[in-house]
């Protein structure tokens, strides 16, 4: 039996679908990716890999300057995207963790 988060967030990416909104609070940062970047990208690892090492801001200057040119299924959770991808980045130790 799936667990109350499952269903809650399935019940949440079944609202994205009907809806085609998302409340940006209503999701937590990894869902967020999922909703807004699912469609087309079944995991994170290739954008990922792209994002240079550094200081948060400069990822976080990176990402918002690809996301500026890169299509995005829902705007209302961009934020938690650049936020989560922030995060993801760094902790990344390698390139290799991604293969």
């Amino acid at each position: 039996m799936p667990s109350n988060g499952t269903r809650a967030s399935a019940i949440v990416l079944a609202t994205v679908i009907v809806s085609g909104t998302l409340p940006a609070h209503a999701v937590t940062p990894e869902e967020a990716f999922k909703a807004g970047c699912g469609g087309c990208h079944s995991s994170d690892k290739n954008i990922l890999r792209e994002i240079p090492r550094g200081p948060d801001e400069d990822r976080r200057a990176w990402i918002l300057k690809f996301m500026a040119s890169h299509p995005n299924e829902m705007d209302s959770v961009k934020s938690q995207i650049v936020e989560y991808l922030v995060a993801k980045s760094a902790t990344a130790k390698s390139w290799w963790q991604f293969w």
